[in-house]
């Protein structure tokens, strides 16, 4: 005869209170106070017995092992994110990135997907590409997080303070060193001869970097989407514009164009924090927040990324 699964208890009267109860337990961490009883009660508005329930519950599936330290109360000794979550019902964590069209980002998303399986976390990697798209998403509830440059995330998060920084990762960890570049046709050769500017004003970075770089009283600017820059370029229909120089789209034909540096140009003192990988969510998310700090290593993240750029493990996300 099998043992009775103590999940079936959520089915029951308890069952709403052991949820508030576990959501409430993702944010606490190892060695710290929980809230006592009448805390719970007078917050959930449950009696003392549903909370109690709802507290054996959850030690009883394992997904917490507690401490009771006489008049100082009790505490988490050892928590299971993974099945906290699970009873939490909280779904499945949303999170949005660039299209992952060069090895940096094929790298991050095989990072992030790699650490939430790990950590048995349900999660759904979306793709859209402009920072300021993403954050609309954010701002709008279809995603818990999105990533971009740390520049994006202190532009968004000066904009609206409801959003937070949830990481920020290594120098490099978004755009590789010396990858964005100005790409043009092949005949030109020097930035100052480019006059129709491709700008891209749905990505921060990409509108940043194009201010700065083409001051608009010597070029033209053309509203452009970034995916299409080669192919405008390549027909004249721009001269140039800034570009991710690892992004796989053009490779096949790379003979037709010229890859310009940056260096020396108004934006060099800002590329190195530009290439920072950085995460921001709600503010008022802290469990999501706390799942960040728990579960997500920026060392580990690194080393996936890594693996992946240098062709030592095959991208999968």
């Amino acid at each position: 005869m099998r043992d009775k699964d103590p999940l079936l208890g959520l089915l029951g009267k308890s069952g709403l209170i052991t949820r508030e109860i576990a959501r409430d337990l993702i944010t606490v961490r190892s060695s710290e106070r929980i809230k006592g009883t009448e805390e719970y009660a007078q917050q959930f508005r449950a009696g003392f017995g549903t909370v109690q329930k709802a507290l054996l519950t959850l030690v009883e599936t394992g997904a917490i092992e507690l401490e009771s330290r006489g008049h100082l109360g009790t505490f988490i000794v050892n928590s299971n994110l993974s099945l906290l979550w699970t009873i939490s019902g909280l779904g499945t964590i949303v999170g949005i990135m660039p299209l992952p069209d060069s090895r940096e980002y094929e790298g991050i998303a095989t990072a992030f997907t790699d650490t939430f399986h790990e950590a048995g976390l349900p999660f759904n990697l979306i793709h859209l590409n402009g920072a300021r798209r993403r954050i609309e998403q954010l701002q709008e509830g279809r995603a818990d997080f999105v990533m971009l440059s740390r520049f994006a995330a202190d532009e968004a998060c000066a904009k609206d303070t409801s959003l937070v920084i949830f990481l920020t990762c290594s120098p490099y960890s978004y755009y590789a060193r010396q990858s964005l570049v100005v790409l043009t046709r092949r005949e030109i050769t020097s930035r100052d001869a480019i006059q129709r500017v491709g700008i891209d004003e749905a990505s921060q970075d990409h509108a940043e970097i194009t201010n700065r770089v083409f001051p608009s009283r010597q070029a033209e600017f053309v509203q452009v989407p970034y995916h299409l820059i080669p192919e405008l370029i390549y027909s004249g229909q721009i001269d140039g514009a800034v570009w991710h120089r690892t992004t796989q789209r053009i490779d096949p034909i790379s003979h037709a164009y010229n890859f310009l540096s940056l260096e020396g140009s108004p934006v060099e003192e800002m590329l190195e924090d530009m290439s920072r990988l950085a995460i921001i969510g709600q503010r008022h998310d802290q469990t999501l927040y706390t799942v960040f700090e728990k579960s997500i290593d920026p060392i580990k993240l690194a080393q996936i990324q890594n693996a992946v750029i240098e062709g030592k493990r095959i991208p999968l996300y």
